[in-house]
């Protein structure tokens, strides 16, 4: 992207939302397919209401119109807030086939506002992530819940609420299901999502332009904002700043806001206490990864709005070869299908093993689960897994829960909340305790890290393997 930059004044603001554009896209769809069809996408120019873009051949072309068009349209509308056209050509030659609202030349100087009864304020999201699209499960019950009500009863459910998960799990699919809702169901009502990175360009746009009355304006004049990824604030002061007197302003006028991230509240850093007051001060709820038979059923649900007939047993061999990241999970969806078409087969077990050749790996992380972990963890110190779950304190029995727990953490990214969940409802402060203390315990302790090391190696691997001689490999002093 960085490749993207023009010499010209009025170019350079349209190659910088052109850049937002590809960031947008890159959040929705996986990075594989990102790389190969969409960023591999060269840049021509803008004028004249049209954007400009070329591919080497027909089939990037034919490709990218029939499976992503879409998405740029939605991405662009979201962007820019108005319909240009975009060309999609080869080599140069800009030859229309479709047309998608895209860039306009210059955003504008002030900001649109929508006032409460103008209707849904723009940008727009994407249509294709809706509540009915939304596959459930265990993992994400509660959270689609919640967001659901949200949508049903802006501001006089859970105000605010905060999403958090690891990356690929539908926390984006969620806040897009409610900004669909809305505009579909409370047209009087103005919504805006953003992502945080956006809100922080924003505003370093508006400060730069001398703007601040309307990015003030755009930001405090909705009944409900949605802000995605918040964790891209860390560290950015003023980008803090202006979050937390938005967030106050709108909460003071009763209007609802929600928020996604990576991680806990109490899990960001460099935040200001203010803020993470407030963030905290509604309902939180945490997506899980999805399961085997979660994977499984998106991978139908993709399968048939791509329009072609996947057996169930070719979506469970492709499920369980997957890591629990849903963009991850399209893209080997995505390369089974391409590579069929290349090949001019059906899709069969046969073409999907051939087509995922060399992702061996992703069959290791694909199976780690929380419960792969307390396994191997009581396995290499010589415990029973049900000596993990329980509340004894033995000293060998607190290090291999205290390890299990970290191991679950760092590799499978769960929150503290699910971590207690499955260590027999243990407290959201007892399992972050427990992470905090073996990553402090690894600055110090060269046998402790050697223990993580082979541990992982062996999750990495799938195989199971005790220590020395069944027994345990170090004693610790289990002081908590």
């Amino acid at each position: 992207m960085s490749a993207i930059v023009s010499q010209v004044g009025g170019l350079a603001q349209v190659n910088n939302v052109w850049i937002r554009i590809l960031r947008r896209l890159k959040r929705t769809i996986n990075r594989h397919s990102f790389e190969t069809w969409i960023k591999s996408m060269h840049y021509e120019g803008y004028r004249k209401g049209v954007l400009r873009l070329t591919v080497l051949n027909d089939s990037h072309r034919n490709w990218v119109n029939e499976n992503y068009l879409s998405l740029i349209r939605v991405a662009a509308r979201d962007i820019c807030r108005r319909d240009v056209e975009v060309q999609i050509s080869l080599n140069g030659v800009h030859d229309v086939k479709k047309k998608a609202p895209a860039l306009r030349r210059a955003m504008p100087k002030t900001p649109v506002v929508h006032s409460l009864r103008q209707g849904p304020a723009l940008p727009h999201t994407n249509g294709n992530f809706t509540f009915d699209n939304y596959v459930l499960g265990e993992c994400n019950e509660f959270a689609h819940a919640a967001c659901f009500k949200v949508a049903q009863s802006p501001s006089r459910a859970y105000n605010p609420l905060f999403i958090y998960g690891q990356d690929g799990v539908g926390k984006t699919h969620l806040l897009f299901a409610i900004t669909h809702y809305i505009r579909h169901n409370h047209q009087a009502l103005s919504v805006l999502y953003e992502t945080a990175e956006d809100f922080t360009n924003d505003l370093i746009e508006s400060i730069g332009s001398r703007q601040m009355p309307g990015f003030r304006a755009r930001y405090r004049n909705q009944d409900v904002l949605l802000i995605d990824d918040i964790q891209f604030i860390q560290a950015k002061k003023k980008t803090q700043e202006a979050l937390l007197h938005t967030f106050n302003a709108l909460y003071e006028l009763g209007r609802q806001i929600v928020v996604s991230c990576d991680r806990h509240p109490e899990g960001l850093q460099f935040v200001q206490e203010k803020l993470l007051s407030r963030l905290g001060s509604g309902l939180v709820v945490d997506l899980a990864p999805p399961d085997l038979d979660v994977r499984v059923r998106i991978l139908l649900k993709k399968a048939e709005k791509m329009r072609f007939d996947l057996p169930e047993e070719i979506a469970y061999y492709i499920a369980s070869r997957a890591p629990s990241n849903v963009r991850q999970l399209e893209g080997l969806l995505t390369r089974v299908k391409a590579y069929a078409e290349w090949k001019h087969l059906d899709v069969t077990l046969e073409s999907a093993k051939a087509a995922l050749n060399g992702y061996g790996k992703l069959n290791a992380s694909a199976r780690l689960s929380t419960k792969v972990i307390q396994n191997k963890v009581a396995l290499y110190y010589g415990l029973r897994t049900d000596d993990l779950l329980s509340r004894n304190r033995a000293k060998n029995i607190v290090r291999a829960r205290q390890v299990a727990m970290f191991l679950c953490r760092e590799l499978l990214k769960e929150s503290y909340p699910s971590i207690g969940r499955s260590f027999s409802g243990m407290s959201h402060a007892a399992a972050m305790h427990s992470c905090r203390r073996v990553a402090s315990m690894l600055r110090t302790d060269p046998r402790l890290v050697q223990t993580i090391d082979v541990l992982k190696n062996e999750l990495a691997e799938g195989r199971p393997k005790r220590n020395e001689g069944g027994q345990l490999c170090v004693q610790f002093d289990a002081k908590t």
